[in-house]
């Protein structure tokens, strides 16, 4: 295996809850976001298994407010009861959470419960794993650029001398290394990206495949590693 395909960091795009709960014929869509929630519990223990340091998923993005009202309300009941039933789980297999995004729009108690779930998790090492809440990418940049102005408005050299690297640290992700792959379940079809994380991932490899993110395998995780290790990486060269 090439130095190019060493694979630190995999971003998983996770498609295909609601088709999944139509097609299984649940009354309620958020039962196919909480069948989601386990299969991402079961993707941690893979990413472990496969010795991948790095894993972001995207969870909820800042169109997703634009769903109805009853599906939103339930997809952060089960986020928060999430975080309060398996952070334990987290502790336990050395998974560490960060949650990236918008956090303002989310309730107060939303908030709080993310914030404790990085407190309590902040000192796991064996994988560290970025959850992208009420995020989207232009969204990221524009918070980057607005927090860095504030921040260094009054030193002129700050902006003569910026680099890609300095800009890096206004990121959500500042400190986490680029995406080298990133999943899309439930593409059918859809070969985008929908806003996850484009300044990361500028290098990233990317593969769809139709199954639903709920029957997503570890198989399915192994195939896509597999194939990503077997690409000719030719970056800038």
């Amino acid at each position: 295996m090439g130095e190019h395909n060493k694979l630190q960091h995999v971003g998983i795009i996770m498609d295909g809850n609601r088709r999944w709960a139509k097609q299984h014929g649940l009354q309620s869509v958020v039962e196919g976001h909480r069948n989601g929630t386990r299969r991402f519990i079961d993707v941690c223990s893979w990413c472990i298994d496969e010795h991948i340091p790095y894993l972001t998923v995207y969870a909820f993005s800042t169109e997703n407010w634009r769903r109805p009202d009853d599906e939103v309300k339930g997809i952060f009941r089960l986020m928060e009861h999430f975080f309060k039933t398996e952070i334990q789980t987290c502790v336990e297999k050395g998974v560490r959470l960060r949650i990236l995004g918008s956090l303002s729009r989310l309730s107060k108690s939303s908030q709080k419960v993310v914030r404790e779930a990085e407190d309590k998790t902040k000192d796991c090492a064996k994988l560290n794993v970025q959850i992208a809440v009420s995020y989207g990418g232009r969204d990221e940049i524009l918070r980057a650029v607005k927090k860095m102005y504030d921040e260094n408005h009054d030193r002129p050299d700050f902006f003569e001398n910026l680099d890609e690297a300095g800009f890096e640290n206004y990121l959500d992700t500042a400190g986490i290394p680029g995406i080298d792959l990133i999943i899309r379940t439930g593409a059918a079809g859809r070969k985008r990206t929908s806003g996850f994380f484009p300044w990361q991932s500028v290098y990233a490899e990317l593969y769809f495949l139709d199954t639903l993110w709920p029957d997503f395998s570890q198989n399915d995780l192994r195939t896509a590693v597999d194939w990503y290790r077997g690409v000719v990486r030719n970056i800038g060269t």
